[in-house]
């Protein structure tokens, strides 16, 4: 069996995660130091880079290395965004924090998650590293990640609200 689709597409979705990063930092720009956005963009760029040439240069390798190569810069993209969301949750801005975790670094982490595990399922590559994963187990963690987010913000909003801030943050 092949695969459902072709390994680079892992590279694609890290350039897609980088741009949406980009853009949520734009949205909070008071909360990032300037030249934030720019460095997601620049990873964007090698990203549309590494297109260009691992077609070229990684044919020649198995399909695992190729895996492996395109999943590690997704993987990059998706800790830049968990990374922005813990930079301003640690500078006490949790609404915010929520709002990026939320937005870019749960939905980025679970698409990463998602994809990859479609990817070892469907191929006869053996990739012991990822543990194969039934879709029951990813769609229960999808939705149980996304209520307990969903909670947690409800109580952050409440108690700003009792401890009688008008706005959040």
């Amino acid at each position: 069996m092949t695969p459902p689709f072709p390994p680079q597409f892992f590279i694609l979705l890290g350039i897609d995660v980088f741009l949406g990063g980009s853009i949520l930092v734009v949205l909070f720009d008071k909360e990032f130091p300037n030249g934030l956005p720019y460095i997601l963009d620049f990873g964007a760029l090698i990203g549309f880079v590494q297109l260009l040439i691992v077609p070229g240069y990684l044919s020649d390798f198995p399909t695992q290395i190729q895996f492996y190569y395109s999943i590690a810069f997704a993987t990059m993209a998706v800790l830049s965004l968990v990374g922005c969301s813990l930079y301003v949750i640690v500078r006490h801005k949790t609404f915010v924090g929520g709002i990026l975790t939320v937005s870019g670094a749960l939905p980025s982490t679970l698409a990463l998650l998602y994809f990859g595990s479609a990817w070892v399922n469907n191929t006869q590559v053996p990739i012991s590293v990822i543990p194969l994963m039934p879709w029951p187990v990813i769609w229960g963690a999808f939705l149980g990640a996304s209520a307990l987010v969903l909670v947690a913000m409800a109580v952050m909003v409440r108690g700003d609200r009792l401890k009688g801030h008008s706005s959040p943050d």
